[in-house]
C-alpha cells in the first residue's frame, strides 16, 4: 500500500523550510502520491494546500513572540517556545492520512503539547537544531553544548539572564515527546547533531536530502540571463540570496562583503547581485557595485538569477542544507561556501565549487578568485555540479527515499 501523507508547516513559501516542505509535497502530488498540506499562513494557488485560521494563528504567533523577551540571551538566534499553536492534535488524528510529515512548524502552527498528542505515524523532516534543542533553532556547537548534555539549571551559561526559556522549552519537549519517532535529516551534519542529542539521539534517523525540481532550476545560457534581467553582460557577477537580505547576520553577508575587498585585487569588475530585501542607503565596505533585485518569487525568476551569476556565494555562519545552494548546482553553476554544515552535502570541493575553511574571508575570496579566474574550470565545474545534482536530490530519488521512511513510520506503529 501506497500511504497517504499529511504535511505540516508553517509556512509553504518565504524562506527556505517552507519552500522545501512544499517542493516535497508537490514533488508528490506531481508523481501521482495522495500528499495535502496544512500551513497556518500559504503563499501558493493550490488547491491541495490549506491554510487553518488567520485570527488564530495570529494570535498565537503574537504570544509566541512575547515570550522571547522572557529570557535575555548572547545568542542571536530565532527561538520558538512553542507554547501556542493554531493547529491541534484533535484535527490532525480525525484526517484521513496515513502518516504525518512534520516540517518547521512553529511560529503559532504547532505547540510542543499537540505534537506528543498526534497518533499518526510521524516522519519529521528536521531544518534546524529547534527540534532537539531548547526554544533556540540555531545554538552553540560545542561538546559541552546543553543540547548534546541535557538543559539543566547548573549549565545555563552565565551571560543569560531572566527566565531560562531554552530549559523549559527543552523538559516540555522531553515530557511530551518520550515516544521515539522517524526523523530526516537532510545533511550529515543535521544526522550527527540528532544522533548526539540529548533529547533525540534513540530516535530512528535518516538521511535524505531536499527535494529540488531539476526541470525548474536547469541550465541556461548565462546571456539570455542577463540580457532578460536587465544585467550587464562582460561584468564577473557574483549571487548572494536570503530572505532577510544582508541583514540576517547568521546568513553572513558582512563576511562576503570582506572577502570581496581581496577578490577586487585581482577581479577590479566584479560586481554583486543580491535577491533579498533592499537596504535604502547601505554602502558596502568593498566597494563592489550592487545589483539590488528585492524579494523574488517563482521558480523561473530564481533559476533566471542564479543562472545570470558566474558563481552563487553561500557565506553562512550556520546552515543545515540551503536551498541556494542546491538550486545553484542544479542549474550547473560553481557554489563558493564555508566548509560547514551541511554544505559539503551540496558542494564536491574543488569539483563544483569552493569549499572555504570557516568564517574566513580571505579563504572565501580565494574560492570566488578561483572561479572567477578560470572559465575552463568553472565549466567542468558546472557540469559536474549539474550531474551531481540529479543523482542525488531529483524528485525522483528524494520522494522514492521519503516513501521507504513512511513506511518504516507506518510499521513500527
Amino acid at each position: 500500500m501506497v500511504p497517504s501523507v499529511l504535511h505540516l508547516s508553517t509556512y509553504d513559501g518565504g524562506g527556505g523550510a517552507g519552500r522545501a516542505a512544499y517542493a516535497l509535497h508537490r514533488a508528490m502530488v506531481d508523481s501521482g502520491l495522495d500528499s495535502s498540506m496544512r500551513v497556518a499562513r500559504t503563499s501558493n494557488a493550490d488547491e491541495t494546500v490549506r491554510a487553518g485560521s488567520d485570527l488564530r494563528f495570529r494570535v498565537a504567533n503574537a504570544l509566541e513572540h512575547r515570550l522571547w523577551s522572557l529570557q535575555t540571551s548572547p545568542i542571536v538566534t530565532w527561538r520558538s517556545p512553542a507554547v501556542f499553536g493554531s493547529c491541534g492534535a484533535r484535527e490532525i488524528n480525525g484526517g484521513t492520512a496515513d502518516v504525518v510529515n512534520i516540517h518547521w512548524a512553529t511560529d503559532g502552527l504547532l505547540s510542543i503539547r499537540e505534537i506528543g498528542r498526534i497518533a499518526k505515524p510521524i516522519v519529521w523532516s528536521v531544518y534546524d537544531m529547534w527540534p532537539f534543542s531548547g526554544s533556540e533553532h540555531y545554538g552553540i556547537d560545542s561538546p559541552h553544548a546543553r543540547w548534546r548534555t541535557g538543559y539543566t539549571r547548573s549549565n545555563r551559561p552565565k551571560d543569560e539572564h531572566g527566565l531560562d526559556l531554552d530549559r523549559l522549552t527543552w523538559e516540555r519537549k522531553s515530557k511530551w515527546w518520550a515516544h521515539p519517532r522517524h526523523v530526516v535529516a537532510a545533511s550529515s551534519w543535521m544526522r550527527r547533531a540528532i544522533e548526539q542529542s540529548a533529547l533525540m539521539h534513540d530516535w530512528p534517523t535518516h538521511l535524505i536530502p531536499h527535494v529540488i525540481d531539476c526541470d525548474a532550476f536547469s541550465p541556461m545560457e548565462m546571456r539570455e540571463a542577463r540580457l532578460s534581467l536587465g544585467l550587464p553582460q562582460a561584468i564577473p557577477l557574483v549571487l548572494f540570496l536570503a530572505s532577510a537580505g544582508i541583514n540576517d547576520h547568521r546568513k553572513g553577508w558582512d563576511l562576503l562583503d570582506e572577502a570581496l575587498m581581496k577578490v577586487r585585487v585581482s577581479v577590479p569588475d566584479v560586481e554583486v547581485v543580491i535577491v533579498g530585501p533592499t537596504t535604502d542607503g547601505y554602502s558596502p565596505v568593498s566597494g563592489v557595485p550592487i545589483h539590488w533585485r528585492g524579494t523574488v518569487q517563482g521558480n523561473e525568476a530564481l533559476r533566471l538569477h542564479y543562472s545570470a551569476a558566474n558563481v552563487t556565494a553561500v557565506p553562512s555562519r550556520e546552515d543545515n542544507m540551503p536551498l541556494t545552494a542546491m538550486e545553484a548546482q542544479s542549474c550547473g553553476r560553481p557554489v563558493v561556501a564555508f566548509n560547514l554544515g551541511g554544505l559539503p552535502d551540496i558542494v564536491d570541493h574543488e569539483q563544483s565549487g569552493y569549499l572555504a575553511e570557516p568564517l574566513d574571508p580571505q579563504s572565501l575570496a580565494e574560492g570566488l578568485n578561483h572561479v572567477l579566474a578560470d572559465e575552463h574550470r568553472a565549466g567542468r565545474w558546472a557540469d559536474h555540479a549539474r550531474t551531481r545534482a540529479l543523482a542525488t536530490w531529483s524528485r525522483p530519488v528524494v520522494t522514492s527515499a521519503y516513501q521507504q521512511v513512511f513506511q518504516a513510520a507506518i510499521s513500527a506503529s
